[in-house]
């Protein structure tokens, strides 16, 4: 259960960072 919800979080966080530069890119 922790193992899933860290697993989950490191993945927002990867997604966050990933359209954040995509962002900078565009604009």
């Amino acid at each position: 259960m922790l193992m899933m919800t860290m697993t989950i979080s490191m993945i927002i966080m990867f997604i966050s960072i990933i359209v954040m530069l995509v962002a900078n890119i565009l604009s």
